[in-house]
Formats: C-alpha cells, structure tokens, sequence
C-alpha cells in the first residue's frame, strides 16, 4: 500500500537500537527507561508537500525519505502500513537529520 502524508506530515519507521552501558552491557527494552522526553531514531518513509503559509505559498519540507531522524515520541499517530508499525508525526517534532 502507499501512502502519502499531507502537508508537514511525516511517515517514520522507528529504529530500535539496544540501549548499552558504557560497560557494554545491554539494557533490556523492559528494564529501560518509560519513552517521553527521549530522542528516538527513525527512517523517513515519507513526506507530505509541506506547510500552507498565510500568503498562501507552500514551505517545503526539510526531511526527505530515506533520511534517519531523531525525533521526540509525543502526540504522534501510530499506524500499521503492509503490517509494519510506523508513526506519522509533524515535522517540527523532527530534532535532527542524521548524516552519515
């Protein structure tokens, strides 16, 4: 199925990474800290146009699919695309682009 979200509207697929110690050690998902507030790391699925400004003209969007983000876990919408669990979020809610 495609999907494409509509104006600052952004598809993520979130990355799980395993929380290590500075040891080492992995944390277990259960025994990490409750989300909120923790910069979560994301792949861009895809994007909506951009924002309507006042004038009527079209901000275009900074984030681009196929980018990995770190974003803020609040407010966004979970969604099941092809039996994948994403989230589609406004791009504000994006904190940075992660550049290889």
């Amino acid at each position: 199925m495609a999907i494409k979200p509509l104006s600052d509207k952004v598809l993520l697929k979130k990355i799980d990474t395993p929380e290590t110690t500075k040891g080492g050690i992995i944390i277990p998902e259960n025994a990490a800290p409750a989300e909120g507030g923790k910069a979560e790391e994301a792949e861009v699925l895809a994007v909506g146009n951009g924002r309507l400004q006042m004038d009527g003209s079209v901000m275009p969007l900074i984030a681009k699919k196929g980018d990995r983000v770190l974003f803020v876990n609040y407010g966004g919408t979970d969604v099941s695309i092809d039996g994948e669990d994403c989230i589609l979020i406004e791009e504000h809610a994006i904190l940075a682009i992660l550049e290889s």
